[in-house]
């Protein structure tokens, strides 16, 4: 019992890595396309016409589904081992 509960705590440490890790590449995504349309709106000078505000809100937005993420995991790896 014990080597099948350690198997899925080593699955759920590796999906987390993976989800984690795709949050972070999609952050950095979004950034560079954010940068380089926020270029060519200050190319055609439109540039007032976005709220720079929405940056801070989309960079607090990755934090949280990080934040969510981390803390799902751990609590799926402690319920089991608490009721054991």
């Amino acid at each position: 019992m014990l080597v099948v509960m350690m198997l899925f705590v080593t699955l759920l440490i590796l999906i987390n890595v993976v989800v984690i890790f795709g949050l972070t590449k999609g952050k950095q995504t979004r950034q560079k396309l954010l940068n380089g349309l926020l270029e060519m709106y200050k190319d055609q000078k439109v540039e007032k016409y976005y709220d720079l505000s929405l940056l801070g809100n989309y960079y607090t937005r990755y934090n949280l589904f990080m934040m969510v993420v981390v803390l799902t995991g751990i609590t799926a790896i402690v319920v089991p081992f608490v009721l054991r």
